[in-house]
């Protein structure tokens, strides 16, 4: 798709505690029932809990390893992604985060949950980078910044000496599969448990991948 903003209007940046909110409401409204699985809550309460989460640094949620996207300085888009061994290390602090943000009781429905997840995600190669989430706030959807944002975050991966790109898509959201596609990514399996089929809007996940270069 055709840029529609010239790029004197557009800034990328990394996320900052201002953008807290917007930008774990943003990436909420991309999947809430994903989420409400993975933090084994009600819509609400999965919603409050990734805010809490988001402004935590060093986890696989934290606005840490965000790019915020502007357009004449309104808030546009975010994207949030690590390389191979920034996510093994992010992923391992999150039961640390989830017991210091919510009781203690809970926290074990939501390791069971993420270790249903982990059977179905796949690993990723250590020169591989991986993007947990690409979102576009609505009122600027359709102008070309999702391919732009998603460029600069494979412009970026390759400037860390990551040859390839990957991410994890449930199977409902053929909007975001056709974009992938259409910018060079393959699916390179599809996987699903009934528990999680069960518990989600998501069916399954598809793994897309591409080579950088």
């Amino acid at each position: 798709m055709t840029l529609q903003f010239s790029t004197d209007r557009l800034t990328i940046r990394p996320a900052e505690d201002r953008d807290v909110i917007w930008g774990a409401d943003l990436m909420f409204s991309a999947g809430p029932g994903l989420f409400s699985y993975v933090f084994a809550s009600t819509p609400d309460k999965a919603q409050e809990i990734l805010r809490q989460a988001f402004r935590e640094p060093s986890h696989a949620f934290s606005y840490e390893f965000a790019q915020v996207l502007e357009v004449d300085d309104r808030l546009a888009g975010i994207v949030l992604g690590y390389p191979s061994e920034v996510k093994r290390r992010a992923e391992a602090n999150v039961q640390g985060i989830m017991a210091h943000i919510l009781p203690l009781h809970r926290v074990p429905r939501i390791l069971g949950n993420l270790a249903d997840l982990s059977r179905i995600k796949q690993d990723i190669s250590a020169d591989t980078y991986f993007l947990l989430s690409l979102c576009i706030a609505p009122e600027f959807q359709g102008g070309g910044l999702g391919t732009a944002l998603l460029q600069d975050t494979e412009f970026g991966a390759q400037e860390l000496g990551c040859k390839r790109m990957a991410l994890d898509l449930a199977y409902t959201n053929d909007r975001a599969r056709q974009l992938f596609e259409r910018l060079g990514y393959q699916v390179t399996c599809s996987k699903t448990s009934q528990r999680f089929a069960n518990m989600t809007d998501a069916g399954g996940l598809h793994r897309l991948e591409k080579a950088l270069g």
